[in-house]
């Protein structure tokens, strides 16, 4: 299932370092560079949005091994595409299959498991999935040494086929046709309005959606931010990405040892305080020093990043148990919404027109400030025993 699920994070991030060999290649700028990051998350979001509601009806195996096929053809027409706009058609599609397994990934959790159980596991299953940051930067940027960025894809390509055979495998049904609800567009809406109108499920995914869009502001514009102003080469970069990523698994393998003791609620608090904290002393030394050394940015990126291993599982913690009885609706809306806003930040830092770490510091000590204030003004009574 992490192996399944994994494929939304390791989509972008192994991709990451090729973002200025694709502006170069395709003749693009960064913006439009960027965008075949934020069109990959566009569709993992929708993919997460369709797929859960549609399992709650359908039941989740054969969506998963539906999802995994057209991983595999997705990805494999992200390698031979000669241009932009088919690049990002092709990106689009991959992030519709790769949402679909991430949906479904929780909404199983969520079939299998209740209570403190549920929570450590959605812990493990974080620390797994961390896991695919952790190295793809460093694959995408050994790729990058042999070959052009369709190398890269070539990679995905062979994991995605991976993820098909693991699917028919390993991965069972597990929501009996007695509990399935019904399907149709009517009902389907039904099911995500009603979600959304319960406090206890709102606040949590209003909280995760603005964590994410600072996280993803991260990825989005730390490949230009650090190999344009700083120079440093792709391998160099993968490195820095890739401890941050680390940070985060850590942090993430803390939350699947405290979740048993510490309620998530303050897990998250500790998460947020971390990311906004990182951010805003990297914001105001930046203000206040102008140029500063590589190493301290990178210190303060990976304490931020970090806060995002008790973050998103304690997220995902609290809005599954609001939500438990529309499992995958649950899940599809809380990561659906959350990514979504998140590719909408993603370009920010060169919509902006300037590559600089003062931008984008800015933008990760706002986004993750507003997930702080907003989880201590929402804050229903599940958050404080879940």
């Amino acid at each position: 299932m992490a192996l399944a699920t994994g494929f939304g994070p390791f989509g972008t991030d192994a991709y990451l370092p090729a973002l200025p060999a694709v502006s170069v290649a395709l003749a693009v700028s960064a913006s439009t560079s960027q965008l075949t990051i934020t069109i990959f998350l566009i569709g993992l979001a929708v993919g997460q949005l369709l797929a859960g509601p549609i399992s709650d009806a359908s039941g989740r195996r054969r969506l998963m091994l539906g999802g995994a096929v057209v991983l595999v053809l997705a990805s494999a027409a992200c390698t031979i595409s000669p241009d932009a706009p088919t690049l990002l058609a092709a990106r689009a599609l991959q992030g519709l299959a790769a949402g679909s397994a991430s949906a479904i990934g929780v909404a199983v959790i969520s079939d299998r498991f209740t209570g403190v159980e549920a929570a450590a596991r959605f812990g493990t299953l974080s620390a797994i999935r961390l896991i695919a940051p952790v190295i793809a930067p460093g694959i995408g940027g050994l790729i990058l040494l042999v070959t052009d960025f369709r190398g890269v894809f070539v990679f995905m390509t062979a994991l995605s086929a991976v993820v098909l055979v693991v699917a028919a495998v390993r991965i069972p049904e597990t929501l009996d046709p007695a509990q399935r609800q019904p399907g149709g567009l009517r009902h389907l809406a039904g099911r995500m309005g009603a979600l959304l109108a319960r406090p206890a499920f709102r606040a949590p995914v209003i909280v995760q959606c603005l964590a994410t869009a600072g996280f993803f502001v991260y990825i989005g514009g730390s490949s230009f931010v650090l190999q344009q102003q700083y120079g440093i080469g792709q391998g160099l970069y993968a490195i820095v990405f890739a401890t941050d990523a680390a940070a985060m698994v850590v942090t993430s393998v803390l939350f699947r040892r405290w979740i048993r003791r510490v309620p998530a609620g303050r897990l998250r608090g500790i998460g947020l305080v971390m990311s906004s904290g990182a951010a805003g002393v990297l914001l105001l030394v930046v203000l206040l020093a102008g140029e500063v050394p590589l190493a301290p940015v990178w210190v303060l990126l990976g304490v931020a990043v970090a806060g995002n291993g008790f973050c998103i599982p304690a997220t995902t913690v609290l809005a599954q148990a609001a939500g438990r009885d529309s499992a995958g609706t649950a899940a599809s809306l809380s990561g659906g919404l959350s990514f979504l806003v998140g590719a909408l930040t993603t370009p920010l830092t060169g919509l902006v027109g300037v590559q600089s770490v003062l931008v984008l510091a800015l933008g990760m000590a706002v986004l993750s400030t507003a997930a702080l204030v907003t989880s201590r003004l929402l804050r229903p009574p599940a958050a404080a025993t879940a």
